[in-house]
Formats: C-alpha cells, sequence, structure tokens
C-alpha cells in the first residue's frame, strides 16, 4: 500500500469538494471535452487520495485544470501527486539479484527503494563508470 496523497486531499479540502463531487466535476469535464472514456466515481477519487493511486490519463490533467479554475491558483498532476509514474523492468542474474537483496536489507530499505536510489544516483552522475 502506498502513502495517503497529502497534496490531493488538501487541494480538495481547499476546493470544498467531496470525493463524489470532485467524480462527478471530472466527468462533466470530460464529457465537454469530447473524451467519453472516462467514468469517475466517488470510490475511486478516494482511493486516489488514501492509497495514493493515480489515475489514469486524461484525469490528472482534467483535475488539475478544474482546481487551477476554482482556487486560482495555479495546479499541475505533479503538485498534486497525481502525475503518471513511469516504471522501468531490469532483469538480472540470480547472484545480482541476492546482492541487491543483501544491499537492499542492510540499508534497511525495500528492495524497490533501494534500487530507485541506485538508479537515480546513477542517473545524476553519483556512480562511475
Amino acid at each position: 500500500m502506498r502513502e495517503p496523497n497529502y497534496p490531493l486531499a488538501l487541494a480538495l479540502a481547499q476546493a470544498g469538494w467531496s470525493n463524489s463531487e470532485t467524480a462527478r466535476r471530472i466527468n462533466r469535464r470530460a464529457e465537454q471535452a469530447g473524451q467519453h472514456g472516462v467514468a469517475v466515481d466517488r470510490s475511486r477519487v478516494s482511493r486516489w487520495i488514501r492509497r495514493g493511486e493515480k489515475p489514469r490519463q486524461p484525469v490528472p490533467e482534467l483535475l488539475a485544470a478544474l482546481l487551477t479554475e476554482h482556487l486560482g491558483q495555479p495546479y499541475t498532476p505533479r503538485l498534486l501527486g497525481i502525475a503518471p509514474v513511469h516504471s522501468v523492468c531490469i532483469s538480472m542474474g540470480e547472484i545480482e539479484h541476492q546482492a541487491l537483496l543483501s544491499k537492499a536489507a542492510a540499508a534497511n530499505l525495500p528492495v524497490e527503494d533501494y534500487a530507485r536510489a541506485l538508479l537515480r544516483s546513477a542517473l545524476s552522475g553519483g556512480l562511475h563508470r
């Protein structure tokens, strides 16, 4: 389970929108924009907030635009914690995998978090060739 999405919860509270109202506004905006495949309900909005789930496109952009208009300040999917997440799949041998698990355990981190930190470090120039 992911962490709750506090930035989204705060923005919706500032707007005074319930989960049902948020869903209704998103669905209406999507329909107005000709995006008929969008069908958000209150339970989906709740999962975005409580479980940190990410809505599929075009919902992040629609919601950011709605909040920007309603609250009069700029919001983006990233600021709201609902920007799409990009994932990478890496194949590795058993020895590499065990080494990764061992290093993550030594760092007291879940293996996914440890691997993410390694990748970020490499991309920022923190690791040398």
